[in-house]
């Protein structure tokens, strides 16, 4: 008696129509049960059949340790007189069918299934019969539903629509088991397909940041819209570091496409972390869901694990290809490192957009307001030096944070993301401003570098490279950030140590990634030393060394950025290099004049009259030594100047001949030690 209150219990408020239903399918196994089996198995099936449904014709089985074949069919005959109703099962399943597009048979199946994963009794059903397994096979659907061996197994193939939407899962052994999303589906407790659609798709997530806060990616912001727009389903990669704003993009375009983002696979159905066969179930609900919504843009965040094929044994690479190259619903993939995709994944993407660090009026802004969020307040200089970090902006909204936990400021802020980025294996040491009072005007070179600049920056072609060299310290560096600045661009700069790999093959698509990002950002591309990679082909030993002067010929043949390199070393370049360049120009060391201004520019008083200016002096020379002048307090000309002699000895570039430079001892006797520590001669 207590199991039978329990089925009934089990069956739910709609107990009668579920009852019939497995009244229904019962009848069908014993109607197929031969004598020999009925001896094996017919008193266990007795036994489940009165505690479920019972029947009156199972009183009259006299022996039920041995029932005869004839007792047996009038118990099914009993059984199937009991017209099944239309229960939640059936209505959730049949919403369901009309969402993956599903035929009558293949319902019907998904319902056996449904009902063997909901309801003890149907696996008890399963077990007490001679089937020979506890599970589902295309024998015992058939013979549960009703329906030819042949075409359960022809629906049940590899590759057919119950798997491809992934609401079976095929055991690979002949059995096959619900998946996680079809589990999910039997629980849902809803009266209209509406309210099933809400329940499986949850409202569309708002982004936190604004449109004009991406502005640094375009113009493939604006193609990207565009293409929202047309509701047409496309594959949309999104990559680049943790924390650039990826996920926060994905929103936002999704809202001002006027369509809302879904999450695929956040989390399983208990809050915590899924499998990556959860989430692609999750996936493929949501394509069937919005198949017919074409407001909605499923988005894969972190869709590392669903992407990758190369470190999955038994993963179908094709069927992936088919998920990227036919998305159904517009799909957004979102990833931290896309050289770890199959290129036949990548070439099948629609658009991909790299994401890097914004300009620095959008970082800036996006500071203010996560300091506003955080209520933190910040000086103007302040939020400039937090917005100078070479930081994503999810980790400084998290230092922001801390600050505001902490009851602290911008210090405070700060440490907290020089911590997270630590970790993270990286530094977010602003990038080199280079000297507050640098004038080209106070740079000696062959070419009038003032003109330069303003004509540069008056043309509307960025096209263009331009080679400098000189010797170091002569204000290479400083006058590309210097150009950048009055073209109202940010420079994208690269040193050897940054595009330079151990591993064949790798220096190059350095090289070319370097170009590539400058170009998307609409940034200056400035590599340094970039001797390193420019050198006389005929001087390299290696076939990679020869391939990475390749690259860069290469890259300077379709620039889409203005590119500046600097070296040292200009006679070591290749010939056909130095050719490829628009435009050239050479640096020098400083004219007196020009010497006599930077002094005065840095140290506020001007060069003593009776000491010659020093041959050989550059402008580097001037901002090494005005930071140690402010280190250490330090403003007697004398000892200045005597630093500034020893800038260019330490470089060993100039022949140490002074132009009639003498400091008597007598007026100066301890103002005049050097910054080796030796007392001036």
């Amino acid at each position: 008696m207590r199991r039978r209150l329990t089925a009934q219990t089990e069956f739910g408020p709609h107990a009668k129509g579920e009852a019939a239903h497995f009244a229904n399918a019962a009848a069908k196994v014993l109607r197929a049960l031969t004598t020999h089996q009925l001896k094996r198995c017919g008193e266990a099936l007795i036994e489940l059949i009165e505690q479920e449904v019972p029947v009156d014709a199972l009183r009259k089985v006299a022996n039920r340790e041995r029932p005869s074949t004839t007792e047996m069919r009038a118990v099914s005959r009993q059984l199937a007189l009991k017209r099944p109703e239309t229960t939640d099962l059936d209505r959730i399943f049949g919403w369901v069918g009309e969402l993956f597009g599903l035929d009558d048979t293949e319902i019907t199946i998904l319902t056996i299934f449904a009902r063997w994963g909901k309801l003890e009794c149907w696996r008890d059903l399963v077990r007490r019969a001679p089937f020979s397994c506890s599970n589902l096979t295309p024998t015992v659907v058939a013979r549960l539903s009703g329906l030819e061996s042949n075409l359960v197994e022809q629906k049940l193939m590899p590759g057919a629509p119950l798997f491809s939407c992934r609401l079976l899962h095929d055991d690979r052994d002949g059995e096959y088991s619900l998946s996680p999303l079809l589990k999910r589906l039997i629980r849902v407790n809803a009266e209209t397909q509406e309210e099933m659609l809400r329940w499986l798709m949850p409202d569309p997530e708002a982004g936190t940041l604004l449109w004009d806060d991406f502005e640094h990616i375009d113009p493939l912001r604006g193609v990207a819209l565009k293409v929202l727009a047309t509701k047409e389903p496309v594959s949309i990669l999104l990559f680049g570091e943790p924390g650039t704003g990826k996920t926060e993009f994905a929103r936002t375009l999704a809202a001002e496409a006027g369509s809302g983002a879904i999450f695929a696979g956040l989390a399983d159905d208990f809050g915590n972390e899924p499998e990556r066969s959860e989430r692609l179930d999750h996936l493929m609900v949501l394509r069937a869901m919005c198949r017919h919504r074409r407001n909605r843009v499923i988005v894969v965040d972190e869709a590392d694990d669903v992407l990758m094929m190369s470190e999955r044994k038994g993963s179908s690479k094709q069927w992936i290809n088919r998920l990227v190259e036919n998305p159904q619903v517009t799909t957004i993939w979102i990833v931290n490192q896309r050289s770890r995709l199959d290129p036949a994944i990548l070439r099948r993407m629609t658009l991909a957009i790299a994401f890097d660090r914004p300009r620095f009026s959008v970082r800036e802004r996006v500071v203010k307001r996560s300091a506003e969020a955080a209520s933190v307040s910040l000086s103007p200089t302040e939020l400039r030096d937090i917005a100078s970090l070479k930081a994503p902006p999810a980790v400084v909204a998290s230092g922001l944070k801390a600050a505001q936990l902490a009851s602290g400021g911008a210090d405070v802020a700060k440490t907290a993301i020089h911590s997270v980025m630590r970790i993270l294996g990286q530094s977010c040491a602003p990038d080199s401003p280079g000297s507050c009072v640098y004038d080209p005007q106070l740079s000696r070179a062959d070419t009038d570098l003032a003109r330069l600049s303003e004509q540069l920056a008056n043309s509307p072609d960025r096209g263009w490279s331009l080679l400098l060299s000189g010797p170091s310290g002569t204000g290479k560096s400083a006058f590309a950030r210097h150009l950048a600045e009055v073209m109202g661009i940010e420079v994208e700069e690269r040193r050897c140590s940054d595009l330079m790999s151990p591993f064949v093959g790798e220096t190059e698509q350095n090289i070319a990634e370097a170009f590539a990002r400058a170009a998307e950002r609409g940034a200056m591309l400035l590599i340094d030393e970039a001797d390193s990679f420019l050198y006389r082909r005929e001087a390299g030993q290696r076939s990679w060394e020869v391939s990475q002067v390749n690259e860069m010929l290469a890259q300077l043949e379709h620039l889409r950025t203005p590119f500046v390199a600097t070296t040292n070393l200009a006679g070591k370049l290749d010939a056909a290099t130095q050719r490829r360049f628009t435009m050239r120009a050479t640096f020098r060391s400083m004219t007196t004049d020009q010497a006599r201004k930077l002094f005065q520019a840095h140290f506020g008083q001007v060069w003593p009259a009776e000491w010659p200016v020093h041959e050989g002096q550059t402008p580097g020379d001037f901002a090494v030594v005005a930071h140690r002048a402010r280190l250490l307090s330090e403003r007697e000309p004398a000892v200045l100047l005597r630093w500034l002699r020893e800038e260019i000895d330490a470089r060993g570039d100039h022949s140490r001949g002074v132009m009639g430079f003498h400091v008597p001892d007598a007026n100066v006797p301890t103002k005049l030690m050097s910054a080796t520590g030796r007392k001036a001669a």
